[in-house]
């Protein structure tokens, strides 16, 4: 507990804590995946590799990863209340959309060829 300037106590909301820290972890797996699709992208078209067949499908596979990593800059966006959509409050629809996104970052993993630890291995809240 915190003490504020009149030696009273604070509350400090942990549960509210623990989801913006999960949000937060959920966001760097993001942004670091959409840089990881980037450079493999580029690599792929400048090295001229995208232009043989099996550079096409491992393109089309970057693509659809891609594709997959907007979807769950979205799902972020809708948890963190950013999104055109309000923010869900049930915990149960939380757990969802938090399923949902575990679930799109290890498709999006399988078709980069990644094979890290996903996000999916977090602890809950």
């Amino acid at each position: 507990m915190k003490r504020n300037d009149t030696g009273a106590g604070t509350v400090v909301d942990l549960l509210g804590a623990r989801r913006e820290r999960r949000l937060e972890l959920y966001r760097a797996r993001a942004a670091d995946r959409l840089a990881t699709n980037r450079v493999a992208l580029e690599t792929l078209y400048q090295g001229g590799t995208l232009f043989s067949p099996e550079g096409t499908r491992q393109g089309r596979a970057l693509l659809k990863a891609r594709q997959i990593l907007q979807r769950v800059n979205s799902l972020i966006e809708l948890l963190a209340g950013e999104g055109v959509t309000p923010a869900p409050r049930l915990p149960e629809r939380i757990e969802e959309v938090y399923e949902e996104l575990d679930t799109l970052l290890s498709r999006s993993d399988a078709l980069s060829g990644r094979d890290e630890a996903s996000v999916a291995h977090l602890p809950r809240s």
